[in-house]
């Protein structure tokens, strides 16, 4: 099954990270998939919902500098 077309364009980027991190990345993956069984869900979707969290828990806190 083919996944619906973004609404925007992405851009790839590359990250070095520890095992440890990685490890809980995909633990947080599996936790996902099993709170949501009809989603296919990988690595490079955990993390972008990890990112968008941490991203919006800091713009609460008024800590999102523009420009």
């Amino acid at each position: 099954m083919a996944r619906p077309r973004q609404p925007e364009t992405m851009e790839t980027i590359s990250v070095r990270l520890p095992r440890a991190m990685v490890a809980e990345i995909d633990a947080y993956a599996d936790r996902m998939r099993q709170q949501t069984p009809l989603l296919l869900i990988n690595r490079a979707d955990a993390v972008r919902q990890l990112l968008a969290e941490a991203l919006q828990a800091d713009g609460r806190k008024g800590r999102v500098k523009r420009g």
